[in-house]
């Protein structure tokens, strides 16, 4: 009958199976358990490499085995050969700048040394800085009121925003749009053309020939007639026609020719009967709506903008202002300026 032995890795006793008497473990996980921890340590599977204890192998999840007795010993181990294994390397004595002593420079993290001691690094960069003074940066000024920059102003224009907002306000030149000849007022000192983006747009997009056309400005009623009169009389347009009264205000395109006729009459406090072209605008300012008494019956029709919106004045809603047909043409004939732009004139 086998003899019984002790297992060499748990220490647990069993009876070989094998003919061969030699065996040493009860199992191949502890033989290999155990061959790795000596080859990889040099020491029993049961004893931690770093400080020399028996390792409780009881707190160990099943099949799993444990090297060392705690965490510390663990990351001390580790540490200690990767310096082991940093100074073994053959490195070749250095050179102190400072005192000319040779010093073998010690592993560790971050860059190679290159003082023997920190009071040599300290006294030679002391020297260097005596020897190569730094260069003196030349004066920098305010564009604004002249006051030096210094610190983190330099690299910059103006000293302060209040500099930088008063030189802007020195910067503002006032300009006519070539579009829509309203005045504005240019802060970008490149000389800018155009009012507003929509200007820039319409006038890029509408053929040369009516470039320039000038709405009239939204001013009060009675000043608008007046521009209105004098560009119609210079454009040279047809007759002075029949009478056109134009609403002010925005009225909805949806009121159908009862409704049209009952602003007229109630509100307008106006005979829709006296043969007057009455004229309304929507809200956009890109259509108009219009009703005539012929004698017979009433006339109504649209007028819708291709592109832009239609001059306007700017007078109280459901003021009165009358022009004649004259004008009314050559007001209908300036519905080239863009949708932003017309709706100032609303009132």
């Amino acid at each position: 009958m086998k003899e019984e032995k002790e297992c060499l890795n748990c220490g647990k006793k069993f009876i070989p199976t094998c003919h061969i008497t030699r065996q040493k473990f009860c199992s191949d996980t502890c033989r290999y358990h155990y061959n790795n921890a000596k080859r990889h340590y040099n020491v029993p599977v049961n004893i931690c490499p770093a400080c020399g204890d028996i390792v409780d192998q009881k707190e160990c999840r099943p099949g799993r085995w444990r090297r060392f007795c705690s965490d510390q010993c663990r990351v001390t181990y580790h540490h200690q050969k990767v310096l082991a294994e940093r100074r073994n390397r053959a490195r070749p004595d250095q050179i102190c700048p400072n005192c000319g002593k040779e010093f073998q420079p010690e592993w560790g993290p971050g860059s190679q040394r290159k003082f023997c001691c920190d009071a040599c690094r300290i006294e030679w960069w002391k020297e260097y800085h005596k020897a190569h003074p730094p260069e003196e940066l030349p004066a920098e000024e305010c564009a604004f009121c002249g006051a030096p920059l210094t610190g983190k102003q330099r690299g910059k224009t103006y000293c302060s925003r209040f500099c930088y907002l008063l030189a802007m306000d020195q910067t503002h030149v006032e300009e006519t749009c070539e579009w829509c000849g309203e005045k504005f007022t240019d802060t970008s000192g490149q000389g800018r053309r155009y009012c507003s983006r929509s200007c820039a747009t319409a006038a890029r997009f509408t053929p040369k020939a009516r470039r320039g056309s000038r709405r009239i400005p939204s001013v009060e009623a009675e000043e608008w007639q007046e521009k209105l009169t004098e560009a119609a009389r210079a454009s040279g347009a047809g007759k002075r026609g029949k009478r056109v009264r134009l609403v002010c205000g925005t009225t909805s395109m949806y009121t159908g020719l009862d409704g049209l006729l009952a602003i007229i009459r109630y509100h307008l406090k106006l005979d829709p009967y006296d043969g007057s072209v009455y004229v309304f605008r929507d809200s956009v300012g890109s259509m108009l709506k219009y009703i005539e008494w012929d004698g017979q019956s009433f006339l109504q029709g649209k007028r819708r903008a291709q592109s832009g919106t239609y001059p306007w004045p700017a007078g109280q809603p459901g003021s009165i202002v009358e022009v004649n047909e004259k004008e009314f043409t050559y007001l209908l004939s300036k519905s080239i300026v863009p949708f932003k732009e017309e709706k100032c004139c609303d009132s």
